[in-house]
């Protein structure tokens, strides 16, 4: 006849499910630290692009009038601060290179604050780029990170 089975109970501790905890425990950690970065970074770039395409949407007005494009400067900077951006010495651009090239930038610094350690300073360099072949024609622009031009390859 068939024998019983037996059972044994589970035990109350294992190694493999501490290790997943403390992997996942990590895994948070890490997350809580970088996360709020690369958010803060899209919400520039968000703010980059918005007047990006405010400025091609009404760029004759805009370089005809440059009291309007400095309003549209400081419409941008309240947006990238109120994106999280707080480095006092951050770097503001809207550079028009003729007619048909404008370049909007901020430069700023992140920092990175790890317990026990020295706190991690990133820079970021954005730039959004926009050009037209000729007046007239219709505006492409360009997100760049130039940051990552600078740094030299591996």
């Amino acid at each position: 006849m068939s024998e019983a089975a037996r059972h044994t109970p589970p035990r109350r501790f294992s190694w493999l499910f501490a290790a997943l905890i403390a992997v996942l425990a990590l895994a948070g950690y890490l997350a809580y630290l970088y996360v709020p970065q690369m958010i803060r970074r899209t919400e520039v770039e968000r703010v980059l692009d918005e007047t990006a395409a405010t400025f091609t949407g009404k760029s004759s007005r805009l370089l005809a009038e440059r009291d309007l494009l400095e309003d549209l400067r400081r419409e941008m900077i309240a947006g990238i601060q109120a994106a999280g951006v707080e480095d006092p010495r951050a770097e503001y651009w809207i550079e028009v290179d003729g007619d048909d090239r404008v370049r909007f930038g901020v430069l700023y610094s992140d920092w990175l604050d790890l317990p026990l350690l020295a706190a991690r300073e990133t820079v970021r360099e954005l730039e959004v780029d926009c050009s037209r072949p000729e007046r007239g024609a219709s505006w492409t622009c360009e997100r760049r990170d130039l940051q990552d031009e600078h740094e030299p390859a591996r």
